[in-house]
């Protein structure tokens, strides 16, 4: 699957998005860097997390947006599934 986002393109499999399909009420916040909007710049936040776990360096909370204590391509999912 290929989605756009802001002036990017994000590819995610769909085999990564099994376990993120959340209702769109039922979405976390995707404001990552706190700034009040969802954007580009959220994804630089996932992107430079991507494959920290809870307490490794680099590990941000707010990008492991499916509460499994590790930011993975599930959590590109659920950005997607919920912008």
């Amino acid at each position: 699957m290929l989605k756009t986002w802001g002036r990017f393109f994000v590819a995610v499999g769909t085999l990564f998005l099994t376990q993120a399909a959340f209702a769109q009420d039922a979405c976390p916040v995707t404001d990552l860097n706190g700034d009040g909007v969802t954007d580009e710049d959220d994804v630089y936040v996932l992107r430079d997390a991507l494959g920290t776990y809870e307490g490794d360096p680099g590990y941000v909370p707010a990008a492991d947006l499916n509460g499994d204590g590790r930011v993975t391509t599930q959590d590109y999912g659920v950005m997607l599934d919920c912008n």
